[in-house]
């Protein structure tokens, strides 16, 4: 039996394609605020049966689909019991959000942290800022090894986009630089959502699309290197990974008008 399961996020529309516990095939789509057209992008492009169970979760662009939804918590709950993960902690770094969420021995959810609204530190941010560098995601592997942290404006949005554009106008900052910069400020905000969460040891799994960046992921370890990281192989898509369970019914995935 094949299920799908369709995640709408800040920054990106997220698709994988189960038969029974198996992943047949997973997408990472950016939307650019058009859920729907990248959607039916990633859909056109494969074969995807008529009657197949669907599963939406994420934002409120879930909304827009004409089938079954479901709040992410639960999504996290079945994926963690599906991939056999023991762990105190997950930590989901989206676009928009961050959230800590604390775990239980039996892989269920006891309390979450979010994130404040201001979107410093997030990593719609940390892709905007790129946008204005003339640079992409993968472009950030390729920096100078001698880039160095600065100390940005981290207190909201508005100052910290400007510092960054006054140090590379006036010759103080290189990308690079701002590159490390804006990782470190991200890895700093996880690190106190971390602490808040009271989690000082053990393992924690760090999911999201925000993982892929390795200099965020160095600069948590090093100030946590008491608690041990785990970045699944399934992270950029870890709440889709929801499992047979949470799947109320045959629907044939179609658009609302």
């Amino acid at each position: 039996m094949h299920s799908l399961g369709i995640n709408i996020g800040a920054s990106s529309v997220k698709v994988s394609m189960l038969e029974e516990n198996n992943i047949l095939w997973s997408e990472v789509e950016p939307h650019e605020g058009n859920f729907l057209h990248t959607l039916e992008k990633v859909l056109s492009s494969h074969n995807i049966p008529v009657d197949i169970k669907a599963l939406a979760t994420g934002t409120e662009g879930r909304h827009l689909l004409n089938i079954n939804s479901i709040i992410e918590p639960l999504c996290i709950e079945e994926a963690l019991q599906h991939l056999n993960y023991e762990v105190d902690a997950i930590v989901s770094l989206g676009g928009e959000d961050l959230v800590v969420y604390t775990i239980d021995k039996n892989n269920k959810i006891i309390t979450s942290f979010s994130g404040n609204k201001c979107a410093s530190g997030t990593g719609e941010f940390f892709k905007q800022q790129l946008v204005r560098m003339d640079m992409r995601l993968n472009d950030i592997n390729a920096i100078h090894e001698q880039s160095r942290v600065l100390k940005l404006s981290s207190r909201c949005s508005v100052f910290m986009k400007s510092d960054c554009t006054h140090r590379l106008n006036k010759g103080e900052a290189n990308k690079g630089d701002i590159v490390l910069s804006l990782s470190d400020v991200m890895a700093t905000k996880v690190v106190d959502f971390i602490k808040r969460a009271k989690i000082t040891r053990g393992k924690v799994l760090l999911v999201g699309g925000v993982t892929q960046n390795q200099y965020i992921i160095r600069f948590i370890r090093e100030r946590m290197p008491e608690i041990k990281f785990i970045i699944p192989d399934q992270a950029p898509y870890f709440e889709r990974l929801t499992g047979q369970r949470l799947w109320p019914g045959i629907q044939e995935v179609y658009y609302l008008p």
